[in-house]
């Protein structure tokens, strides 16, 4: 796989598209059909797709199937049948076929590492409360529905910008796009995740920056509107420099997996910057993390 970043000026004509296929995975999809909804030919869809992305459209929608279904077999209790539908293979053993091939595994032997891992976390960092950071308990909350405008980042997470610095590249466009289209706006960075940093490429990565609407918007181009649902969600705040973040991600998972009340939801993960020092002590950012739940049982 690619280990360069991808372009982050042309892919962005694809990002609608790119967002389209995330969403129906389990549905069938072929080089004409995305050629036509892109309007291009099927021959130089597949050479502006292939230059932009850094693979083929089948193999990018191969690689999202089976990485959601990792994501899957990591998290919930689906069989293994459940989750080939649910991303678009016929039948489990198509799915296992191609997992393995993949992942060098099968999917049950797959969930059952993940599960034995899980356990020995849990026990090993019982009362972990972050190293050159603070984790606060994890809580669960009931996050607001909001209108976001977004700007979706291609690229290895640690490449993202710290919000509304003057290198910022992301944040600030949303600001300054607002700003130009008189949109009221809350300058409060967000950012939503869409895959694990553990199994897809650093060069293949998404995120979504983000920053809430106080009015209806109708966002197009590069600026986008993505309507946040809202929901019950498993939390953790973090104090500390921002390149610790992901200890607040497997502290949280840790806290989800031991409550008796909530398992994990299938939705990506949510970070809201509270407090970001731009010029000051690195040690006082405060962020939040949350993953979506759903009741056990």
């Amino acid at each position: 796989m690619p280990t360069d970043d991808v372009s982050h000026d042309r892919i962005q004509e694809l990002i609608p598209l790119l967002i389209d296929v995330e969403r129906n995975l389990d549905h069938e999809m072929n080089l004409k059909s995305l050629a036509r909804q892109f309007g291009y030919s099927p021959f130089h869809f597949h050479r502006f797709f292939s230059g932009e992305v850094g693979q083929t459209p089948k193999k990018y929608i191969h690689r999202l199937r089976l990485e959601r279904a990792a994501y899957k077999l990591a998290i919930t209790a689906e069989t293994i049948l459940q989750i080939a539908l649910s991303v678009g293979f016929k039948n489990h053993e198509t799915l296992s076929r191609e997992f393995k091939r993949a992942f060098g595994c099968s999917p049950r032997e797959y969930r059952k590492a993940c599960h034995e891992a899980q356990a020995k976390r849990l026990e090993r960092n019982r009362g972990f409360q972050g190293d050159g950071c603070f984790l606060s308990d994890v809580r669960f909350v009931s996050l607001p529905a909001m209108t976001l405008l977004a700007l979706r980042h291609h690229g290895a997470y640690a490449t993202c910008p710290i919000p509304f610095r003057e290198d910022d590249s992301l944040w600030n466009e949303l600001v300054d796009w607002a700003k130009r289209n008189n949109i009221a706006y809350r300058q409060l960075a967000i950012a939503i995740s869409y895959d694990d940093p553990t199994v897809t490429p650093a060069s293949l990565q998404r995120l979504d920056a983000c920053i809430p609407a106080e009015t209806d918007i109708a966002a197009h181009g590069r600026i986008r509107r993505l309507d946040f649902g809202g929901g019950r969600f498993g939390g953790i705040e973090h104090t500390g420099p921002l390149f610790t973040i992901d200890q607040a991600y497997r502290n949280l998972a840790d806290g989800i997996r031991r409550s008796q009340k909530y398992d994990f939801d299938v939705g990506p993960p949510v970070q809201i910057y509270r407090k970001v020092h731009l010029g000051g002590d690195p040690a006082a950012n405060l962020t939040e993390v949350y993953f979506p739940v759903l009741p056990a049982g």
